[in-house]
């Protein structure tokens, strides 16, 4: 008991006998302790008085020990730290007994960077929704969501802590305009107005999931002022290379729903931010996955107002149970009631169901009630009444009212046809459209199928002009000035066979990591080939090396070869004035400093950032040639 002495610690506080020191803090400490009356171990959270400088100070202290006491009185879930006693011990201060939890903060695990896999990391997630989604149900906002009031048991579970300003939706325990929380989980709206409710929390809980995910934060940043500027002004940062085992188009779409700067437009639960996130995991196995989904369940404490599903597995709109137990297990039954196989994917609830989207052809954008949620083929849960649209360039929009018990095998998309007319200078040129002649000279006027691509080849003696044009595109009542026929490319003949594959060939000064249609393709160099099925595909393009990120939708021709163009590159010297730092391109480190050193960049809009030992500073450049950027740091 002598260290104890040494630390200027009590032996016993209130009845509780004091046994060692957990940790200490700049205004208190955590103790374990024993109830010597039923031997159960406690920790307990004692205030330093010597840390608190002013009464008002005192006083606030003592108003947030009381308010996590009633705030956590209200709450009770396996999930969220249990509060047994509050007092205040004699010369030492105000004091609260808590749940004792043997494990590790969440925050020193992913310091140390502990090698938890993509299931472990996941089920830290799962528990912590549960938790959260069981406050918000009683009126609660955590207003404090972050790493450090999160501690994992030595069983794997974790347990949501620290209600200390928190607060209830029904009432202002603070001054508005007043920021209490940590900055780099602040939602917008806490960091602008100070005033929130549980959709700050659910953003705090998206940037909390990702860097537990990732290992790398949403909005990175070296000063505090860096950080709330990001979380207020700009996207989540992209991850590079993709967090393994996960979509990175599902990975996108999931973080900018739930770290929008909208409230309204963030997931309505944090069960539903991970159910969605779940969706987007690749390795996974079934039971797993079942394991997962169990894990987050709808309380039966309160009732949960209505919601638009979205998302996978969305919470279903139930009328207030009649008892925990027979929630949950209606829960339960809708969980299992997820069928394997293609198409549609029933929950054999009232209004919930899952529908495997699929177009003629491919590729076509999802709206649910005039929300995009992705591209066809995908998966997605509708409920009786959800309007669903489906838009591709050159198709005509499709619209589909969801009535459960339908299952369309696919949505086939009419293409729009129209006229078009075709003018040329000098009038009289022969038409060639998709290598057919046509009857007939310019001015004509020809039938145009906009769900295709086409080639248009105009001549006229030696003056000629050829185009090719993406579906969805049209002449649009253009002239087309033809020139002399030796300045255009000779094009090779069309393949015999209509389903022989065309092939993209880089053209650029480096080389690229490809993407065709979300599948990796693997690295293409300057001048390399990558054989395609005949038809329009999206291609993601990338270079981390040169800072080159680019989407692109392009179409193929059978047995034809098309081009992948890549800007070209520019040399950027950069320095700073009267002192250097660190140089960062797109939030990417360049490996220079900013002492005239210069680094290659591909034409384009980029964001220099410099980091030096005063500061910080950004400059957006726009980069069409070989450059110099100097500027004070």
């Amino acid at each position: 008991m002598a260290d104890l002495d040494n630390l200027n610690l009590p032996r016993t506080i209130g009845r509780y006998q004091v046994l060692r020191l957990l940790g200490s803090g700049a205004m208190g400490s955590v103790v374990l302790a024993e109830d010597p009356r039923i031997k159960r171990k406690v920790a307990i959270k004692l205030m330093k008085l010597d840390a608190v400088k002013t009464e008002a100070d005192r006083h606030e202290h003592l108003m947030r020990f009381q308010r996590e006491a009633e705030v956590s009185g209200l709450l009770n879930h396996p999930g969220i730290v249990a509060i047994y006693d509050v007092g205040e011990e004699e010369g030492y201060g105000p004091f609260l007994a808590m749940e004792y939890v043997p494990g590790r903060p969440l925050d020193g695990l992913m310091k140390e960077g502990a090698a938890l896999s993509t299931k472990e990391k996941l089920r830290i997630a799962a528990g912590l929704a549960e938790a959260l989604d069981h406050a918000h149900a009683k009126g609660i906002v955590h207003r404090d969501v972050k790493p450090g009031n999160a501690m994992v048991g030595e069983d794997g579970r974790t347990k949501l802590m620290d209600f200390g300003i928190a607060k209830r939706e029904d009432a202002s325990l603070t001054q508005t305009g007043i920021f209490l929380g940590t900055p780099s989980y602040a939602s917008p709206e806490q960091i602008r107005e100070g005033k929130v409710d549980s959709r700050s929390d659910i953003f705090s809980f998206g940037v909390l999931v990702f860097e537990l995910m990732s290992g790398q934060s949403p909005f990175p940043g070296t000063s505090i002022n860096t950080i709330l500027y990001r979380i207020v002004n700009e996207p989540p940062i992209e991850i590079q290379p993709p967090v393994l085992g996960i979509l990175p188009e599902g990975w996108r779409r999931v973080f900018d729903k739930t770290l929008s700067k909208r409230p309204e437009e963030r997931h309505a639960t944090c069960a539903a931010f991970v159910r969605e996130l779940l969706d987007a995991v690749v390795d996974l196995g079934k039971d797993d996955r079942r394991e997962l989904l169990g894990l987050l369940k709808v309380s039966g404490d309160a009732p949960i107002p209505e919601i638009r599903s979205t998302s996978f597995d969305e919470t279903m709109v139930v009328a207030r149970p009649e008892s925990r137990d027979s929630g949950r297990i209606w829960i339960a039954a809708l969980a299992l009631a997820v069928l394997a196989g293609g198409g549609w994917f029933l929950f054999r609830g009232p209004k919930a169901a899952r529908l495997q989207i699929d177009s003629l052809p491919a590729g076509a954008k999802v709206f649910v009630n005039n929300l995009a949620v992705g591209t066809t083929p995908m998966n997605q849960p509708l409920q009786a009444g959800d309007n669903l649209r489906l838009e591709l360039n050159g198709f005509r929009p499709l619209a589909y009212a969801f009535k459960p018990g339908e299952a369309p095998p696919a949505f086939t998309l009419e293409p729009i046809i129209s006229e078009e007319r075709i003018t040329s200078v000098p009038p009289g040129a022969t038409v060639v459209l998709d290598e057919k002649p046509l009857e007939g000279e310019t001015p004509l006027t020809v039938r145009w199928n906009q769900g295709q691509p086409h080639r248009l080849t105009l001549t006229k003696e030696r003056l000629a002009y050829a185009s090719d044009f993406a579906p969805g595109e049209v002449p649009g009542g253009r002239t087309f000035e033809l020139k002399e026929a030796a300045a255009a490319a000779a094009r090779p003949e069309p393949a015999l066979d209509p389903n022989a594959p065309g092939v993209l060939k880089l053209a650029g000064a480096f080389g690229v990591r490809v993407k065709v249609d979300g599948q990796d393709k693997g690295d293409l160099a300057p001048g390399a080939t990558l054989p395609l099925p005949p038809g329009t595909h999206k291609v993601e393009l990338a270079s981390p090396r040169h800072y080159y990120r680019e989407s692109r939708s392009l179409s193929v021709a059978a047995g034809q070869t098309q081009p992948l163009n890549l800007p070209p590159l520019a040399t950027l010297t950069v320095e700073t004035f009267p002192g250097t730092g660190k140089v960062l391109v797109d939030g990417q480190d360049a490996g220079i400093e900013s002492d005239g050193s210069s680094l290659k960049l591909p034409h384009g809009r980029h964001t220099i950032t410099v980091r030096g030992p005063k500061g910080i500073k950004s400059e957006t450049v726009e980069v069409r040639g070989d450059k110099g950027l100097r500027f004070p740091l």
